[in-house]
């Protein structure tokens, strides 16, 4: 992520680092207002398909955070790969894995 990169290695001004900061946010906002409104063009088994989705990966991110901070209660030290960026990936991958699910499924 350019954003990440720009924040981490202080190219800009505070100022300026905020707007980077919250220019991928406006972003992912407009992807998902756009990935709802698609639903309308969707028959009920494909959408079935991504409500199952959604489900999923959400539960799926939802029990990773649990352990992440479980473990952290416990004084075990998280790995350093581990951090809020890799966490949006973790969500990515988590999706696809019941998206794959719900449409072996539903035979879609």
């Amino acid at each position: 992520m350019p954003a990440t990169w720009l924040l981490k290695h202080r190219v800009f001004s505070q100022p300026v680092s905020i707007i980077i900061a919250i220019v991928p946010i406006i972003t992912f906002a407009i992807f998902i207002f756009k990935y709802i409104k698609s639903f309308a063009g969707m028959d009920e088994v494909k959408q079935r398909v991504q409500l199952e989705a959604v489900v999923i990966g959400f539960s799926l991110t939802a029990m990773l955070i649990m352990i992440l901070f479980l473990l952290s209660m416990c004084d075990v030290a998280v790995l350093d790969w581990f951090g809020y960026a890799y966490l949006v990936c973790y969500c990515w991958l988590f999706y696809f894995i019941g998206w794959f699910i719900s449409k072996k499924k539903y035979g879609v």
